[in-house]
């Protein structure tokens, strides 16, 4: 996910550009560390496998170490470029980004944890289907997100904010599942289950969406 040449001012030191270019870069191998997380969930749907589970803690590992040198990489353009205008809120903000994407690892591991409680049982089709639909779709918006903060897309970060509703839509149509009467025990404790796990879903697209406000913030400097 090349930033787009432009994106950044040109300045007459070029180490300059090369130091913002290094942000965007390791922003970029935290989304895709993200992305596999999240495909970690959809392979945890399909199979249960319980070794997941130790996988996505190692995989986390690797997501809070470039959080860590987002925030020295921050620091050190700060204290040597002072940076104005435009490159000021993009390396400020940076770091919000590489915070919502350090959280939305951790919610994923979260998900993979919650679905292991369930141990071998599986979703109705019906409901698998609606949790695939909101990875896809939360996947779209992590990518899209990053891409319109380290490109200052202003058009796509507003296109990743519309993408949020249809996520609502289908947490929301999920409750659906609870209009039926004379539920047993067990079915109780699955529906609980869903709706904790779709709620992980929605709360994972939330990161997304706050990168896609940031991201507004930098191209205009203006909070919404």
């Amino acid at each position: 996910m090349n930033v787009k040449e432009g994106s950044f001012l040109g300045h007459t030191v070029k180490s300059y550009d090369k130091d913002l270019q290094s942000i965007s870069k390791t922003l970029d191998e935290m989304l895709d560390l993200v992305l596999q997380s999240i495909d970690m969930v959809a392979q945890m749907i399909k199979t249960r496998d319980h070794d997941l589970i130790e996988k996505i803690t190692a995989h986390d590992y690797k997501i809070n170490s470039l959080d860590h040198l987002i925030e020295k990489k921050v620091t050190a353009i700060l204290a040597l470029r002072q940076p104005m205008a435009v490159d000021l809120r993009y390396t400020i903000s940076s770091l919000k980004v590489s915070s919502n994407l350090e959280r939305s690892g951790d919610q994923a591991k979260s998900i993979i944890r919650k679905i292991a409680r369930l141990d071998e049982e599986k979703f109705a089709s019906d409901i698998d289907q609606s949790l695939i639909s909101m990875i896809d779709l939360s996947k779209t918006m992590a990518k899209e997100a990053i891409i319109a903060f380290n490109n200052h897309d202003l058009a796509l970060a507003n296109l990743v904010l519309k993408q949020d509703d249809e996520i609502d839509k289908i947490y929301s149509d999920l409750f659906r599942i609870i209009d039926h009467e004379n539920f047993s025990r067990k079915q109780v404790k699955e529906i609980t289950n869903i709706l904790f796990i779709a709620k992980s879903f929605e709360r994972l697209a939330d990161h997304s969406t706050n990168i896609a406000e940031i991201a507004g913030f930098v191209v205009t400097g203006e909070i919404k």
